[in-house]
């Protein structure tokens, strides 16, 4: 959905007259007198309401002086008539997350929204549809501002609609087969320590989900190895989990967190940018994280010498 067609559904969302109009005319339509006789508004606030609604062809007016949705307007309709969009039900951390967002204003994600890792909420909301505002440049969709009530500079979020306006990111179901030949790529090595896990190692997406702009679209069946050991890893299932907390405080903070403690990135620094983006990190590529420490130890011995 474009953003002309975003702020609109949005405004018409936000109009109680609007929204009852388009609600008479959801079915098979109506006349001028007859919205004037169940809304309760006289024709002069109608006549200019009619004549927006025209003009942005969300309706049309047909036979016998009747006005009725256009194809557009229906489409507008599943948006604006919905009352809350909330995904989640309100017992849930994630369903009062989205419920303190839908104001579309500002929030603290260390003390206005639940739970201890809002980051993995707002993946959530990313996948099923909901945009957030972004005051960091790039796509970073946070701001960092001054909280009154944590007496710091903090994460905030802010959702630009109250309703899916973006295309889902979904993510595709992975072939077992190709599952194993991954496995069988690394031998079946714990990416970050080089251990052979107890169990079975799970095939881990290098560039996190909560990084992703657009839904998953791979040709399992003919990727190369070359181009599996760019995209996948193996983890063991608490390795995996381990890096998905960090990513979430990478997206939360705008900082990529040290791997294990050290401070070293083969690419970028500390601060994400979407120039370099994951790349540099330890979290998303240990392999070349640790060539490249490698190589720098090997660089900085000094010749054996015979005394």
């Amino acid at each position: 959905m474009d953003d002309k067609t975003a702020q609109l559904i949005s405004s018409l969302r936000e109009d109680d007259a609007r929204k009852r109009i388009v609600r008479l005319l959801a079915d098979d339509g109506t006349t001028a007198q007859e919205i004037v006789a169940q809304t309760g508004l006289s024709t002069e606030e109608l006549t200019p309401l009619l004549e927006t609604g025209l003009e942005q062809e969300l309706f049309q007016r047909v036979e016998d002086n009747r006005l009725t949705l256009t194809e557009w307007g229906a489409r507008a309709e599943e948006f604006v008539l919905v009352e809350d969009w909330n995904p989640s039900s309100m017992s849930t951390k994630k369903g009062r997350t989205f419920d303190v967002l839908s104001d579309r204003k500002w929030h603290c994600s260390e003390c206005e929204l639940s739970g201890s890792q809002p980051a993995a909420y707002i993946r959530d909301f990313r996948d099923e549809g909901f945009e957030f505002v972004s005051n960091v440049g790039g796509k970073g969709e946070y701001d960092r501002r001054y909280c009154e009530t944590c007496d710091d500079e903090t994460t905030h979020r802010k959702l630009k609609y109250a309703f899916p306006s973006a295309k889902p990111i979904t993510r595709q179901e992975m072939p077992e087969a190709f599952k194993q030949r991954v496995r069988d790529l690394y031998d079946h090595r714990d990416a970050f320590d080089l251990s052979s896990p107890g169990g079975t190692p799970e095939v881990d997406h290098r560039r996190p989900r909560i990084r992703w702009d657009e839904p998953e679209d791979f040709d399992y069946e003919a990727m190369s190895d070359e181009e599996a050991k760019e995209h996948f890893q193996i983890l063991s299932g608490k390795n995996n989990l381990l890096k998905s907390r960090k990513c979430e405080q990478c997206v939360e903070r705008g900082k990529r967190p040290t791997f294990y403690g050290i401070d070293f990135y083969y690419e970028g620094g500390e601060a994400y940018t979407e120039e370099v983006g994951c790349e540099g990190c330890g979290w998303y590529n240990p392999h070349k994280w640790r060539a490249a420490v490698n190589e720098i130890i090997d660089h900085s011995q000094l010749p054996v010498t015979d005394d």
